[in-house]
């Protein structure tokens, strides 16, 4: 049997702690994407005593201050959609099994509401894939697995119209 020295035997027991303790942890985040939140005092108001031309400028202002592209702009209809947005991506098991992003976009709406003012309707959509060696899987609407932070996202972007107006 072959003898190795004790620097040899801890390099490869230190290196073997390494890697149980990444597969034990499972996740890592990885980038710098977070995400965005209302403060915790916030509640968004949906219902607004501006004009309609007032509430649309700010909402498409908003839009562009964050930095979120908008797909397509139908004042007539009231309909505003955004292009997808990066979130946040974590390493699933270290990054073994590969790694899961996600991406979000808006679906707005305004409407004059017949006891007057404007009603400002917001709805997160967030969509993940998971990349590994093998290619990547389809992107998955998953809104639903993630009311929390659907929500979240959803009163971050009233807050930042409401700060506006």
């Amino acid at each position: 049997m072959k003898s190795y020295p004790i620097t040899t035997k801890i390099i490869c027991f230190t290196a073997m702690g390494l890697l149980t303790g990444t597969l034990l942890v499972g996740c890592v985040s990885v980038g710098n994407k977070t995400v965005r939140k209302a403060t915790a005092e916030f509640t968004p108001k949906q219902v607004y005593a501006v004009t309609y031309d007032k509430l649309w400028d700010t909402t498409i202002n908003a839009l562009e201050q964050n930095r979120i592209a908008v797909v397509s702009a139908n004042k007539e209809s009231g309909i505003i959609q955004t292009d997808y947005t990066d979130g946040p991506s974590t390493l699933i098991l270290g990054g073994l099994a590969g790694a899961q992003s996600t991406r979000y976009k808006y679906d707005i709406t305004l409407r004059n509401e017949s006891a007057g003012g404007v009603k400002l309707n917001i709805i997160c959509k967030v969509e993940s894939t998971v990349n590994s060696g093998h290619g990547s899987s389809q992107w998955t609407d998953v809104s639903g697995q993630n009311t929390k932070l659907v929500k979240q996202m959803e009163d971050w972007l009233y807050e930042q119209v409401e700060k506006q107006l």
